[in-house]
């Protein structure tokens, strides 16, 4: 049992470094953000913005920053004011991302994933370990944003 503690304290540790370092070193790039002050349920908006080569053969991708969403989901599961969180998007692909969550003040934080559903940002799983496999397995959260998750059985890692 001790041994599985060490395990998965060596993995918080190492997620824990892994995200000071990844996201330390994104300080030069923009990233949208999204500070709750005073979020009302009618102010949620999504806007959309397109990005298109010029070529003949146009295929757009269309961005979600309004992150709102994650922001609410994490301070209900967790029982907290949403106004407290710092969210940030790291990277998107398609209609999945991974990013980051700070209380405001504070410092280290968590990552979280999220999918837009229905032009909305939709929260997956937040936290500083491996989300358990019967929480992403709904969804194909490509593996460029998760490689891993825990076994619910055997709580050990499992590629997905």
């Amino acid at each position: 049992m001790n041994e599985n503690k060490i395990v998965i304290a060596i993995l918080i540790a190492g997620l824990s470094v892994s995200a000071a370092i990844y996201f330390g070193g994104k300080q030069n790039e923009k990233v949208p953000s999204v500070s709750l002050p005073g979020i009302t349920e009618s102010q949620n908006t999504v806007t959309p913005s397109l990005a298109s080569s010029p070529s003949a053969s146009i295929s757009p991708t269309v961005v979600f920053d309004d992150l709102t969403p994650i922001a609410l989901a994490i301070g209900k599961e967790f029982g907290t004011d949403s106004e407290k969180y710092i969210i940030t998007k790291s990277k998107q692909i398609g209609d999945y991302a991974i990013g980051g969550v700070t209380e405001q003040g504070a410092q280290g934080g968590a990552q979280w994933w999220g999918v837009v559903e229905n032009g909305v940002w939709k929260y997956i799983y937040s936290g500083q370990s491996y989300p358990n496999c019967s929480i992403v397995a709904p969804y194909q959260i490509p593996r460029e944003l998760l490689e891993s998750c825990m076994d619910d059985a055997t709580n050990t890692l499992r590629q997905l």
